[in-house]
């Protein structure tokens, strides 16, 4: 979770400032893996940040609230 905390609140932070950032894809990736484990298919940083509200995601409807999956198996 601080993973996504930190890639996350840097993308929110970013985008208020207007620099154009993304969180890494591979890191994205590992945060789709982890917490959200029902996730579509994709480019894993579209992903992310649709799956947290924050971005569009092509054939998808927007994300107004979500959850992520924080229990180990």
């Amino acid at each position: 979770m601080g993973v996504a905390e930190t890639l996350l609140h840097t993308y929110d932070i970013v985008q208020g400032l207007g620099v154009g950032w993304r969180p890494p894809g591979r890191l994205s990736a590992a945060v789709l893996t982890r917490l959200f484990p029902d996730a579509p298919a994709g480019d894993p940083t579209a992903v992310l940040l649709w799956s947290t509200g924050r971005g569009p995601l092509p054939g998808r409807t927007p994300v107004t609230s979500w959850v992520w999956h924080a229990a180990v198996d």
